[in-house]
């Protein structure tokens, strides 16, 4: 008995060091994330926190005597102060671009944000403190609680662009190598349906598969904490469209070689695990440096999840997401044609 176990055992090793995809899945690409993630965040480096300044033509000054504050060196912080006007500043905090934005009334500061959000409260704790050297009540701090302004307003687009990205990356491209392990797309090419037609079908498949979910989400985000939507339906529609397609076109490429399922799950992870990191989908990815943010908002996912925040929160008309649809429908059309060109079917 002990010695059947040992070579069932023995095989599964044998099988499991063959092949060199498994191992860098399973070790190599879960030591490269860990490296990348440890270094960034365990490193005592300053991190940067945009500040919003209302400024007007009696208050100019105000931005410079802000820059001489003696900075906070105990916590690692760096402010940066942009000076905006009320509207400006209102928009930017909505599209995560500042933390929170103050303004000064006499000899004091008011802080506007929304206390549900850890990284704003966090913000005003430390701007708080290295303002007046201790921490003061709460007397000065305006809850944004409106729509648009709140934390759950900025939260729910960005995952109703996660869920289209990985209902498409799990649903079409794990379905696909999934065909794969089982000789199934050996059989299909045997056939007279033509290929292109084939991989196009789980674009349908997933569009309505993901429209119930989107439906959903949009239903539950309305009446639990009444999100509304405050821009174009259409548009919301024609994003929902070329996200889907921009995201089946990536699973077909990410599945056109992968041959088994563990293959298959470090592929699926290396392309959504970024993406759902550094696109914003739960914090705002400019508190980032400027050479990474000038990257990370090409990524197909910071697109779909920046366009769908400015229909929610911003009212934006079906013009204004026209030109990152388009662009969203082309990354489609780009990885559909390169993983149709390469793919393995046996």
């Amino acid at each position: 008995m002990l010695n059947i176990i040992y070579q069932l055992v023995t095989a599964e090793f044998k099988e499991f060091y063959r092949n060199p995809g498994i191992l860098f899945w399973a070790i190599g690409f879960p030591i490269i994330i860990a490296s990348i993630l440890g270094f960034a965040f365990t490193k005592k480096q300053e991190v940067n926190r945009n500040i919003g300044v209302i400024v007007d033509g009696s208050n100019t000054s105000v931005i410079q005597s802000l820059q001489n504050k003696v900075p906070d060196n105990e916590s690692y912080t760096k402010f940066t102060f942009i000076p905006y006007s009320m509207d400006e500043a209102k928009l930017a905090l909505k599209r995560g671009k500042i933390n929170l934005y103050i303004e000064k009334k006499s000899r004091e500061y008011k802080y506007y944000f929304d206390s549900n959000n850890s990284e704003s409260h966090l913000t005003y704790l430390l701007l708080d403190r290295m303002l007046s050297g201790v921490q003061t009540s709460n007397k000065n701090v305006v809850q944004l609680q409106s729509k648009g302004d709140r934390y759950i307003d900025f939260l729910i687009p960005g995952l109703l662009a996660l869920g289209i990205m990985n209902s498409c990356l799990w649903g079409t491209a794990w379905t696909l190598m999934d065909m794969r392990s089982k000789k199934l797309l050996r059989r299909l090419i045997s056939t007279p349906l033509p290929k292109p037609i084939f991989l196009f079908s789980h674009f349908i498949s997933r569009s309505v598969l993901s429209g119930i979910e989107y439906i959903i989400l949009m239903g539950f985000a309305y009446f639990a904490f009444n999100v509304e939507i405050q821009g174009s339906a259409l548009g919301l529609v024609l994003l929902f469209f070329s996200g889907t397609f921009a995201f089946s076109g990536i699973a077909i490429f990410a599945s056109s070689r992968a041959s088994n399922s563990q293959i298959a799950n470090g592929v699926i992870n290396a392309i959504s695990f970024p993406m759902m990191m550094l696109s914003g989908i739960f914090f705002s990815y400019h508190n980032f440096p400027d050479w990474a943010t000038s990257i990370i908002r090409f990524f197909p996912l910071t697109l779909l999840a920046d366009s769908v925040r400015a229909i929610f929160i911003e009212g934006a008309g079906f013009n204004i997401v026209v030109g990152p649809s388009i662009i969203l429908i082309s990354v489609g059309i780009l990885f559909f044609g390169i993983g149709l060109k390469i793919y393995k079917w046996d």
